[in-house]
């Protein structure tokens, strides 16, 4: 049975630095060399503690994160864009754009939608409504489904359908900048809908957004290919931070940035990524003081470790 983890504590900037004071002192280890190590280690933290991750939390850098994130985009895109060329849904929008036209007393758009009834969009109205939308007279059409519609429980259901969507990009751009670039979770997305000319062409513009999954965290991974390189006190490279991701890698970007200063014995190292919290999405999953946390976290694992193997390494030359 695999060990339960134990939860991270978040903590803050505070903790995090008496941190590293309190593990320069145990382990005798120059305060730089530390804060590029842990600098480095903060930066995959906060990829790995960054939307899009699974169920449960962390692991954004897992596979199953990659996929959580995939089926997002794709997701927010299938509420703004309706395939014209799917029967079952286009009889649902067919429904809504009657109840829409009959309540907002649109008569231009119900004559263009009586105009264009077919068999396939009306086969799974209500007997009532299908005789309506069958009368040889729009006028006449309108008139009674308005009476009807007063008098039954039947609502309009979902967003207004605008019409046929050109460029499904500008369309999907305005409506995430709706909201800030990306839709909260559990969010309802309350704009117009639009159809798109077909359901290949949905897919095909789903599957070229779903190419910038992993931009936000491909900040922080930008910021990592900047910092000085970490090597042993043999001259050896040291992988501390290394992930592998690609999908991550693919959007890296100005985005990310690194900055480093010295004044006598101090290092002072800062990181950002500049759309590092698009939407209040790293606010919203507490990412910087877990990041915080499980620093602190393994910082006095180690620190515990080291005194630990010390004292046996004592008591084994008694």
């Amino acid at each position: 049975m695999a060990k339960k983890s134990t939860p991270i504590e978040p903590k803050s900037r505070a903790d995090f630095e008496k941190a590293i004071t309190d593990f320069a002192e145990q382990v005798k280890v120059d305060r730089e060399i530390i804060c590029n190590e842990q600098m480095r280690l903060m930066l995959r933290d906060a990829m790995k503690f960054t939307p899009p991750m699974p169920k449960g939390g962390g692991r954004g850098l897992s596979v199953a994160a990659h996929k959580a994130g995939m089926n997002k985009t794709g997701n927010d895109i299938k509420r703004i864009f309706i395939p014209q060329d799917q029967p079952i849904k286009g009889r649902t929008v067919f429904l809504r754009n009657v109840i829409n036209a009959v309540k907002g007393n649109d008569t231009q758009s119900f004559f263009q939608i009586h105009r264009d009834v077919t068999e396939s969009k009306i086969q799974s109205l209500s007997p009532v409504m299908r005789k309506i939308m069958e009368d040889t007279s729009w006028t006449r059409a309108m008139a009674k489904a308005k009476n009807y519609l007063s008098k039954t429980s039947i609502i309009g259901r979902g967003n207004k359908v605008v019409g046929l969507a050109t460029d499904l990009r500008s369309v999907h751009d305005k409506a995430k900048s709706a909201v800030g670039g990306r839709w909260p979770k559990f969010s309802r997305y309350i704009g117009p809908q639009y159809f798109a000319s077909s359901t290949e062409a949905l897919k095909a513009y789903i599957a070229q957004r779903q190419l910038k999954v992993g931009r936000v965290k491909a900040g922080y991974a930008s910021a990592l290919l900047l910092m000085p390189r970490l090597v042993s006190g043999k001259g050896v490279a040291r992988n501390v931070g290394v992930y592998n991701a690609q999908w991550v890698d693919a959007n890296r970007s100005s985005n990310g940035q690194f900055s480093m200063s010295k004044t006598g014995q101090s290092v002072s190292m800062t990181a950002t990524n500049l759309i590092g919290n698009i939407n209040d999405v790293a606010t919203e999953s507490g990412t910087e003081n877990i990041v915080y946390g499980n620093r602190v976290k393994q910082l006095y694992a180690t620190v515990d470790a080291r005194v630990k193997d010390k004292a046996e390494r004592a008591n084994r030359k008694k």
